[in-house]
């Protein structure tokens, strides 16, 4: 028969198994990935399920194995003092205790933990239904220490512990930074999911195609010229407009003109220009880039003007545009006259300037500041400068430096810019 002494011993060696379990579960909770084990579940696997919903609550979950861990452990040591002081007496007391501590250190805390590390899923999984009862069970008690615990920390902390959508993109960005940096996606694929993340942040503003820029034509011209302007274009689509070009009245469908206008009979100029324009569409400069995503297609269209808060117009954007900022530049090949960034013999890059900042940054990383004030490289250098630079004209602006190549009256064209 097992006496008292033994019985005590095999207790406290269940105690630490136990709580070697506990730790080993507590680690694995917090290493898991929940997008993993949300698409397990997703899938039918049942271990999966509870895993899930203990997921949901995880702090909740790691202070009940907390809570768990340190009343297995004090207990141990109760037990382990008492047969101690009983069997050997005082003297003993303290080799006892040195033991325990190291049995408690390797066996409950290092060992199981460094094995959750490692395999994070499997043991998750594993013990997910025994921990999800367990949580049942003493989940009450938690809630009432978490509630004293709320009250001590809201006298000295405020705004604690709630995560914001922006917060949770930061997270969600800095995964990916961590991957691409570890080599786990390729810098393409980083790209992409950075281009995905930034639609939130990034205002139509930004990447609007300015008014000046605009291809237009004067819609109380002759059908026959409206035609021939048209089809020199590299367009589709091309706003119409009467009395100024910031007056836009109806956007023209070039494509649909020229079959229009290939299959008619009669005059020319009796065509009705009605049948192949539609009403212009302005939108917000203040959309973001996911919201007018969404509305491009909601309405089913590729082309939108954009105004300011005045109700003036700033320029266009186009579903493309929006494409190109998840995806990288799109350009057919008749459409190399649009290249607006060159890299020179001595390492520098000869760059238009109408070229956006992000644009610029994204494909040579030069982390040129961005501002509301200044969207593209020309409105960079004046607003950096204060003026209008000179053609020729050398100067370096925050460990960058720039040359005025081309200058077409206060527009600046072209510019050589490189890092310091």
């Amino acid at each position: 028969m097992i006496n008292e002494a033994e019985a005590y011993l095999i207790l406290v060696l269940f105690l630490l198994v136990f709580a070697s379990l506990l730790s080993c579960f507590e680690t694995s909770i917090t290493a898991v990935s929940r997008a993993r084990i949300h698409r397990l579940a997703s899938e039918g696997d049942k271990r999966a399920k509870h895993l899930d919903r203990l997921l949901r609550e995880r702090e909740k979950v790691v202070s009940v194995m907390l809570l768990a861990n340190n009343v297995v452990n004090i207990a141990a040591s109760a037990i382990t003092t008492r047969v101690v002081l009983k069997l050997f007496g005082e003297e003993w007391f303290l080799v006892a205790t040195v033991v325990l501590t190291i049995a408690v250190i390797i066996f409950s805390e290092i060992l199981p933990k460094t094995i959750a590390i490692k395999f994070s899923e499997k043991v998750a999984l594993f013990f997910a239904p025994s921990i999800h009862f367990l949580f049942f069970i003493f989940s009450p008690i938690v809630a009432v220490i978490q509630k004293v615990v709320d009250m001590m920390i809201g006298v000295f902390f405020t705004n604690v512990g709630k995560k914001t959508k922006e917060s949770e993109l930061e997270e969600i960005r800095d995964t990916v930074d961590f991957k691409a940096k570890e080599g786990s996606i390729f810098k393409y694929d980083k790209d992409l999911l950075d281009g995905v993340l930034d639609l939130s942040d990034t205002a139509i503003s930004e990447i609007v195609t300015h008014r000046k820029d605009i291809e237009s034509i004067d819609i109380s011209l002759s059908i026959a010229e409206i035609a021939k302007q048209g089809a020199a274009t590299n367009h589709t689509r091309i706003p119409l407009w009467r009395g100024s070009k910031e007056s836009i009245v109806a956007v023209l469908n070039v494509r649909k003109l020229l079959r229009a206008l290939h299959s008619h009979r009669g005059d020319i100029e009796k065509f009705e220009l009605s049948s192949v324009t539609s009403a212009p569409w302005f939108v917000p400069a203040t959309n973001s880039l996911r919201s007018q995503l969404f509305a491009f297609r909601k309405k089913k269209k590729h082309f939108a003007l954009v105004v300011d808060e005045y109700g003036s117009l700033l320029g266009l954007i186009t579903l493309e545009d929006i494409l190109e900022e998840i995806v990288g530049e799109i350009k057919e090949e008749e459409d190399s006259r649009g290249i607006n960034i060159i890299k020179i013999k001595s390492g520098a890059y000869k760059i238009a300037g109408k070229t956006l900042i992000r644009d610029i940054n994204k494909k040579l990383d030069l982390e040129i500041e961005e501002s509301d004030d200044a969207y593209n490289l020309a409105a960079f250098v004046i607003n950096s400068l204060g003026r209008i630079p000179e053609e020729k004209e050398n100067f370096v602006i925050n460990s960058h430096s720039f040359e005025i190549l081309k200058k077409h009256g206060h527009d600046l064209v072209w510019i050589k810019c490189r890092k310091v």
